[in-house]
């Protein structure tokens, strides 16, 4: 009978524990959106459902951002469920940190600009003094190359008026040949290699 006792107590006990459980009263969080909505939750924490309470009636929010009125920003990723929560805290954070890259990108872009001759004026005075002794040494090309040509164009011009040129074809003496037709195919065929010798 003893263990029967220990049996029912144990029993006992987990049951008193359950109904403690089930008559213990949760206690969800709200918060008030900046437009005065009241919004519930487990907790305000990603993942966790979200509901707007109006009166005895529990909706599911809609996807969306929501402003609360704490100035925290909370994300609605799918119906009903928290994306995302910032506070605004950290938004002034973001926007500090892309306030300052800004700050030092223009520093960068003025320490580049800098190194920038300021007017069209002194890039070609420089792109000139750059340019200038190749400039020079052309120059000095081309008025060799046209000394040159007036020489020349003298003397041809001279040796036109000295001597006419004919032209005078070299002759070829087939004295001893026979015409193509006169000869035998044999006797074409050697002339025509003796004629790849020469």
């Amino acid at each position: 009978m003893n263990s029967k006792k220990i049996n029912n107590m144990k029993n006992t006990d987990i049951l008193s524990r359950i109904n403690a459980l089930l008559s213990k009263k949760v206690e969800l969080e709200q918060m008030t959106l900046d437009n005065g909505t009241v919004v519930e939750a487990d907790s305000f924490a990603v993942g966790e459902p979200i509901f707007a309470i109006d009166g005895e009636t529990k909706t599911p929010l809609e996807i969306g951002d929501y402003l609360m009125a704490d100035g925290t920003t909370l994300s609605v990723t799918e119906i009903g469920i928290i994306g995302e929560l910032a506070t605004a805290q950290a938004e002034t954070v973001v926007e500090a940190e892309a306030e300052t890259l800004a700050e030092e990108t223009v520093e960068t872009v003025v320490e580049e600009l800098a190194d920038v001759p300021p007017t069209i004026e002194e890039v070609i005075a420089k792109v000139m003094e750059a340019v200038q002794p190749k400039l020079d040494e052309l120059q000095s090309m081309i008025d060799m190359l046209t000394g040159n040509q007036t020489e020349m164009k003298e003397t041809l011009s001279s040796v036109s008026a000295n001597k006419p040129t004919t032209h005078k074809p070299n002759e070829t003496k087939l004295s001893g040949l026979k015409r193509p037709n006169q000869m035998s195919a044999e006797e074409r065929i050697f002339t025509q290699l003796a004629s790849f010798k020469n």
